[in-house]
């Protein structure tokens, strides 16, 4: 048989010669030495643009590659070679040739359809008498397989083991060569229209391996419980091939089972005594050693493993884990490293699995394919669920205006072999692993029979595991596909109301809170659901990490590239960035948000204690310590532990150690529970679970004596006082536009109104700018109507009134007293609206006084539905890198719950702000002003030389509400002596080291998908607005509005 290339575009045509699939485990000989060995390395490597220009015979023995380049496997063509073999190429629900050629499933382009050849030598061990064989673990999309000039077979399925045997072409002495031709584009290409970059290359291992003269070709390990959970049975199941005699052996716990090799399979079951239960909390896991002898007794091969016992079920409309309703705390996960794609290494792996744990992460959906066979070893080992999702997404095909008619796989029977294809590959090669709890059909290939067709192979073949398909939501002509009810982006409002008409099946969120820029808000109304409504059980967080690929700026600096930024046409550009983390895997605020909104324990302390609800499963506290802390003013006064007891379930109460003060302060009591010894997922005293209780006990404010003098001129309104001087002019643009201290100006500019911020990632989806423009320029255009000043020879009020764009108006009462003391309040005179971007002043500062200490929220970002991850205290940072860097420049920064600011210079010379609970911002440039700023400065321009390769982001937003009829009132103070905290960014203190906050929230319209949906924001404050990188001269301090 040769290659026919006609294979490409048969659907029907996914696999040639290729060996059955099976579970994944090490064979090793009877010197204990593995019968297999690596092909990783360098290989030669010739690249064409399509198939036509690469070297037809190439694999023929005698072919002359010395000239060729060569190319690092495993690895991806189009990140090396520095663009001599293409780029990259981010589309999100399209496919890549949208535009260029017009293509019907299942034809694949002409004019464009990259062909990668590769050639490596190799010889086989002397000591291999048996059969000679070759693994791929991951080559995408389509290849064909040479060896020594004989064809050997062909696989399609990017994301699963292809085994094929070399025996009747291999040299047993001497050198052989292995040829293989990579194709990017196949009818497989319309099965894989994940939201990920499309490239091309053999990206996972490679490696040859032997037979025994009885091989163990297949193992099922099936750990079995009885009904009370308290007896288990291991059971194997062995398939074997070759001369099949001889004896199998099973051992676990110094027990041992033997049985006879005879019909090419064999069953052994040995008993365990009260086993010991794996869950993500616990994850106990049993090594099994499986053995194969010769008729003489020599032994053949041996095989070890790991095996969970856990029973994981659907009863009464719930999902539980031996026998307890479980939550999914989860998250989406695509393979990604920024420097190799989805090349990832162990170490990408273990710091993953890692960061989940230490962040309260359970769970985990592998988006949308089969992941590296390691990371399901290291989810046993470390404790997080899996859902296991089949390689298949189509989600192009079904956005046509045909819509459903044109969805893949449909009902098509020419494509129902590709996909139980794929869903036969994932099940074999994963079914021994006990955190794979649900299967999955897929993502986003609408529905139809032949996925109908996955869930019923998945249920025949493995009734331990449950189904899960969300497609079921667009089409219920097959409702039985799902298990349970999964849906994504729906508001919570909406999943409540949809168990209440359909309790039936259990439900979660496959994706959800869409983690695109600076997002994550409101996560909590989900997270608490699952406390009151049975059937819903979790969802997943889309997603781990952002898909960025670093690369070199037109400045010759490292930084991150999203989608577009390699010429890449068509392209959805910022839209790969949806992570927790950025792509060079350093936290995004968005992470704190998650770990808060997702702790086990929900620690409550007050003046005389510590409540603590344990929410775990089979978890006591028996681990971990609980450590209180009184703070005044963010200093910490006293500190200890409390002694307590909660077993899952159930609540228990501790008292504090001290007693909370009646003087004057900002008091904190912080309770927080962490690990009492090291874990293998984090060291001691790591905090899992965290609360705090805060009072403002206020001391009686003295009323200021100090006069004050007021100076009416025919231009400005002054106000003059000890120290200091403020100048107020009355022309069409009226403000303040001078504030003196000590002969020291502080305002750049003048302070203005202002009703504006940058929109974020999913506000631009939402049509945020659209149905809000009139504030943008409400702030920008105020004119001045009238502005009265009167004075009662200790305090000067000038009244001011503007007269905004659209009609509407806006009244600012400036209070001025002899310290120098500015009181501002700004009052919406317009019709009620249901909501604005922001509500507040905007100061324009020098750009020295760049320094931020304030007591309030921290020590990251928050927003009013962003501090599920933060705590009242003292904390700093710095305005010129107060900016995350994400892929677009968008609203992030903010502060709440602030009680008092200083914005400083070096010398500790500038501003004080206070309030009851305001919301702050301090930026390098002004609201709104981001978005104006050229994309290629922000991406690849100096905010990267902070953090040469800090990653980038995107972000979901929240919807505010109205500033309606309310005043907010602030204080403006000079301060020119302000101690600012060890935290300020830029000394490296908590800002840049610690977990930050944010706020946003990132849920879309099912109606919308990819496209963000802003939920309503609750408390809204306006906020601070700030917007950019070190690119403005000055930078600018907002005062926002506190309670809405």
């Amino acid at each position: 048989m040769e290659f026919d290339p006609k294979w490409l575009t048969d659907p029907q045509v996914f696999q040639v010669n290729r060996l059955p699939a099976h579970a994944s485990y090490m064979v090793r000989g009877a010197d204990g030495a593995p019968l297999e060995q690596t092909l990783d390395g360098a290989w030669k490597f010739f690249y064409a643009q399509t198939p036509g220009a690469s070297p037809q015979e190439f694999y023929r023995e005698g072919y002359d590659v010395s000239g060729w380049d060569e190319i690092a496997v495993p690895g991806y063509i189009q990140l090396q070679g520095g663009g001599k073999y293409g780029t990259p190429h981010y589309v999100n629900t399209q496919y890549p040739w949208d535009g260029y050629e017009r293509l019907e499933p299942p034809a694949v382009p002409e004019r464009y359809n990259p062909v990668g050849c590769y050639v490596r030598g190799f010889a086989v061990p002397q000591s291999w008498d048996g059969p000679v064989c070759v693994r791929f673990d991951g080559v995408e999309t389509a290849f064909a397989v040479w060896c020594n000039g004989v064809f050997i077979g062909y696989s399609e399925d990017s994301f699963t083991p292809a085994e094929f045997d070399l025996t009747p072409a291999v040299h047993r002495d001497g050198e052989n060569r292995l040829a293989v031709r990579v194709y990017r584009f196949s009818s497989a290409s319309w099965l894989e229209d994940q939201d990920f970059w499309r490239m091309s290359g053999i990206f996972r291992s490679v490696a040859l391996f032997t037979k025994a003269q009885t091989h163990l070709a297949d193992l099922w390990v099936k750990p079995q419980l009885s009904e009370d959970l308290a007896a288990g049975t291991l059971r194997a199941e062995l398939k074997l091939e070759g001369m099949c005699v001889g004896e199998a052996t099973l051992t676990l716990d110094g027990k041992t089972v033997l049985a006879p090799v005879t019909g090419g399979h064999a069953v052994l079951e040995l008993p365990v005594e009260r086993p010991r239960l794996w869950s993500a909390e616990a994850p106990e896991l049993y090594t099994y050693e499986v053995t194969l002898t010769d008729a003489a007794g020599h032994l053949l091969e041996t095989v070890r493993g790991k095996a969970g016992f856990r029973r994981f079920e659907l009863r009464d409309g719930l999902m539980l884990l031996n026998g307890r309703r479980i939550v999914f705390k989860g998250v989406n996960r695509h393979e990604w490293n920024c420097r190799t794609g989805r090349a990832v290494t162990m170490e990408d792996m273990v710091s993953d699995v890692r960061a989940m744990k230490q962040n309260n992460i359970n769970a985990v959906r592998t988006s949308h394919y089969p992941n590296r066979t390691e990371w399901y070893d290291l989810c046993d080992e470390y404790g997080l669920y899996v859902i296991d999702e089949t390689n298949l997404e189509t989600h192009g095909t079904w956005q046509r205006p045909d819509g459903a008619e044109s969805a893949l796989p449909g009902d098509r029977p020419e494509w129902l072999g590709a996909v139980l294809d794929r869903a036969n590959s994932m099940l074999q090669r994963d079914k021994n692993h006990a955190s794979v709890l649900i299967w999955s059909c897929g993502n986003e290939s609408f529905g139809g029979r032949d996925i109908y067709e996955m869930s019923r192979f998945f249920r025949e073949t493995d009734p331990t595991r449950l189904v899960h398909y969300e497609g079921v939501f667009h089409d219920r002509r097959y409702p039985d596909t799902s298990d349970m009810e999964s849906q994504m982006y729906t508001p919570a409002a909406d999943v409540a109301a949809f168990l209440e008409k359909h309790p039936e099946k259990p439900f979660i969120m496959c994706e959800y809170m869409h983690a695109m820029g600076n997002s994550c808000g409101a996560m909590d109304r989900y997270t608490r659901m699952t406390d009151v409504i049975p059937q819903y059980q979790g969802g997943f967080i889309w997603d781990w990490v952002d898909q960025g690929i670093e690369t070199d700026n037109c400045l010759g600096e490292r930084c991150l590239a999203c989608g577009g930024d390699f010429g890449d046409r068509p392209s959805d550009f910022e839209f790969v960035g949806n992570g927790l983390l950025f792509a060079d895997r350093t936290p995004t605020p968005k992470l704190a948000q998650a770990k808060g909104c997702y702790q086990d324990f929900d620690i409550l302390p007050d003046e005389t204690g510590v409540t603590v609800k344990n929410k775990s499963l089979f978890t006591d506290t028996a681990d971990y310590v609980l450590l209180v802390e009184l703070t005044k003013n963010g200093a910490r006064v006293k500190s200890g532990e409390c002694s307590l007891q909660a077993v899952p379930g159930e609540t228990a109460r501790a008292e504090l150690p001290f007693a909370v003060p009646q003087a004057p302060g900002e008091y904190t009591v912080d309770a927080s529970l962490c690990l009492r010894e090291n874990a293998r997922w984090a060291a001691k005293g790591h905090c899992v679970a965290f609360g705090q209780w805060h009072i403002s006990r206020k001391a009686p404010e003295k009323p200021c004596t100090l006069p004050v003098t007021l100076v009416e001129g025919d231009c400005n309104i002054g106000v003059h006082g000890r120290d200091f001087s403020l100048l107020f002019t009355k022309n069409a643009q009226g403000s303040v536009i001078s504030y003196r201290w000590k002969g020291r100006e502080l305002l750049q500019r003048p302070i203005a109104l202002n009703f504006w911020r940058a929109p974020t990632d999913n506000d631009t989806a939402a049509g945020m700018e659209l149905a809000h423009l009139p504030f943008k320029t409400a702030g920008l255009y105020a004119k001045l109507r009238r502005a009265k000043a009167e004075t009662d020879g200790t305090s000067v009020r000038i009244h001011a009134k503007y007269a905004l764009p659209g009609g509407a108006r806006a009244n600012v009462t400036y209070t001025i007293t002899g310290d120098g003391k500015v009181e501002a309040a700004l009052k919406w005179k317009g019709k009620a609206v249901e909501s604005v971007p922001e509500f507040g002043l905007m100061l324009t500062l020098p750009a020295e006084y760049r320094n931020v200490a304030y007591y309030g929220m921290g020590p990251g970002e928050t927003y009013s539905d962003f501090t599920s991850g933060a705590h009242m205290g003292l904390f700093g940072f710095d305005a010129h890198t107060a900016l995350q860097p994400y892929f677009n420049p968008q609203e992030s920064g903010a502060r709440t719950g602030v009680q008092a600011a200083a914005v400083t210079d070096a010398a500790g010379f500038g501003l004080c702000l206070a309030g009851n609970g305001f919301m702050l911002s301090a930026l390098p440039c002004g609201a709104g002003e981001g978005r104006n700023l050229p994309l290629h400065f922000w991406r690849h321009g100096r905010q990267w030389m902070s953090r040469p390769v800090a990653g980038k982001n995107k972000k979901g937003e929240g919807r505010p509400r109205a500033a309606v009829k309310k005043t907010n009132e602030k204080t403006i103070l000079p301060y020119d002596d302000i101690p600012m905290p060890g935290a300020v960014a830029g000394a490296g203190g908590d800002f840049l080291s610690g977990e930050p906050q944010y706020r946003r929230t990132g849920q879309r319209r099912p109606a919308e998908r990819r496209y963000g949906r802003a939920l309503e924001r609750r408390a809204a404050r306006g906020f601070f607005q700030r917007v950019c990188g070190a690119y403005c001269r000055r930078q600018r301090l907002q005062l926002c509005e506190a309670d809405l």
